[in-house]
């Protein structure tokens, strides 16, 4: 039996409280620049940033080149991290509690609409696209970033659906890593995507480290305890979870591990 839509967003939210997304977040925080860039962001004009988390990736740094900016994610308890965040950049943002698969907005809001790593997330693909798409203003851009089949992320997306498999009613987010899957959402949605593979490294101090972050900061890991652990099963996902970083670790005394993403890009 399929969770419903309150189900999804509340195990959504509960999952991404967990841990410590802003400590995290960093990691990704070079992904945001790349995506406002190809999207010739300009100041003054109106943006989303869907999946905000604390605000650093994408809608501090939007609101820092003077763009008007607007942040929403399903996990209302990482506000606080970027209103702080905010505050110290001194800037201005709407934080908005809300879900990508249903945008609290009207239609044609937005001049340019983004999501890092946020709407991939979502249950329902074909119609978080076509969220997307609608709150975009005709000329205006859409930019979105998921994590690609191949790679670290990847890699690690197989491992945690080889523990915890998606809940019934749930896309499967590893859909997003490939071109045809997102040729097909966004192409239902009305759009032409452009996709272009990029690589973010993730560096630590040293593989106990990186071992270490993901198990104790990174939110879905945290959950996911909570589950495998009274099963027998957490040292086992611990230990596989290290063979991961050894397998990509390209670094020379600190821990260094590329992960593969696609931007993707339309124009309304």
């Amino acid at each position: 039996m399929s969770a419903s839509g309150d189900e999804l967003r509340q195990r959504a939210r509960a999952t991404w409280a967990a841990g410590d997304w802003d400590r995290v977040s960093r990691l990704i925080t070079p992904v945001g620049q790349v995506v406002l860039d190809a999207l010739d962001l300009a100041a003054g004009m109106d943006v989303l940033d869907v999946g905000t988390g604390s605000g650093g990736n994408v809608a501090i740094p939007a609101a820092l080149r003077g763009a008007t900016v607007t942040g929403l994610d399903v996990t209302p308890e990482l506000f606080d991290h970027a209103r702080r965040r905010a505050a110290d950049a001194g800037v201005e943002v709407d934080w908005v509690d809300g879900d990508a698969a249903s945008l609290p907005f009207a239609d044609e809001s937005f001049d340019r609409v983004v999501s890092t790593f946020g709407a991939m997330f979502a249950a329902d693909h074909a119609r978080a696209a076509a969220e997307l798409v609608r709150v975009c203003r005709p000329g205006g851009r859409i930019g979105m970033t998921t994590w690609a089949v191949d790679g670290f992320a990847g890699e690690l997306f197989k491992l945690t659906g080889a523990f915890l498999p998606p809940p019934p009613g749930v896309q499967a987010p590893p859909l997003w890593g490939t071109d045809d899957h997102v040729e097909a959402m966004f192409g239902q949605a009305g759009v032409a995507p452009a996709i272009a593979r990029h690589t973010v490294v993730f560096e630590f101090p040293s593989r106990q480290d990186a071992v270490d972050e993901y198990m104790t900061q990174f939110g879905p890991f945290v959950a996911a305890r909570g589950v495998l652990e009274p099963q027998g099963r957490w040292d086992e996902f611990v230990q596989r979870f290290a063979e991961l970083v050894d397998r990509f670790d390209d670094g020379d005394g600190s821990t260094r591990l590329p992960a593969v993403y696609l931007l993707i890009t339309a124009t309304r």
